[in-house]
């Protein structure tokens, strides 16, 4: 007779059931021994965080920029340094502009060059973040001077310089070292006219007129000085 296998389906619905562990039966001298053997053992998984990395903190060094040279001397060779600045009649149309100052009081300054002191030529300069105000001070000067558009002439020169900066080291013994680096430039040369008519800027007739008074007054006093002796009374 023929052995036959009576399998039960599983219904549609029902759970699926737990796999069973398979027992192998292992014979020894002393007995056979009943190993439980699981198809579907996985290990434990460990968790591991790792700490996050902290960034590497770097110091900046400190930096010291020097003060540029200068395109125009503060006084001019000719003229005494130590004297009073009213008294410096050469340069003064050689101007160095800086964000310190206002558009407005530039525009004051060379209007008075021009008109009170007689100069026809302005040499104005800047460097780096101080070239805008240049351009509105070039645009802003001609519409305000009494002369024609066609008599205002404008030159533009650019151009690169080099400047120094020192870097402190954090170590005290360590030694202060330098670097260079390069900044712009722009120089606009205002005209009018040739810008070579006028002969420099007007003298101080008030001053003059002073000087001719105390000479005057001089010369009239120069006679012999005679003085008269009090009476004496007994």
């Amino acid at each position: 007779m023929s052995n036959v296998q009576n399998t039960k389906k599983r219904p549609r619905n029902s759970p699926p059931t737990a796999k069973k562990c398979k027992k192998l039966k292992l014979s020894t001298a002393d007995g056979p021994i009943a190993v439980d053997v699981a198809s579907t053992s996985k290990p434990k998984e460990t968790n591991v965080t790792e700490a996050p990395r902290q960034p590497e903190t770097t110091t900046k060094p400190l930096i010291h920029k020097l003060t540029p040279a200068r395109p125009f001397p503060i006084v001019p060779t000719s003229m005494s340094a130590s004297g009073p600045r009213s008294a410096h009649t050469e340069g003064k149309n050689l101007i160095c502009i800086t964000r310190n100052t206002s558009l407005g009081a530039y525009m004051r300054r060379c209007k008075n060059l021009i008109i009170k002191d007689g100069y026809k030529t302005l040499h104005l300069s800047a460097m780096g973040a101080a070239i805008p105000l240049l351009l509105q001070l070039s645009l802003a000067l001609p519409p305000i001077l009494p002369f024609a558009p066609d008599e205002i002439h404008t030159e533009i020169h650019t151009g690169t310089t080099e400047v120094q900066d020192e870097i402190l080291p954090d170590d005290e013994d360590e030694d202060i070292t330098y670097r260079t680096r390069a900044k712009s430039t722009l120089k606009v040369m205002l005209k009018i006219g040739d810008g070579e008519s006028s002969a420099g800027p007007t003298r101080n007739t008030k001053r003059r007129r002073q000087g001719k008074a105390r000479e005057e007054a001089g010369e009239k006093s120069s006679g012999p000085i005679v003085y008269d002796e009090p009476e004496q009374v007994d």
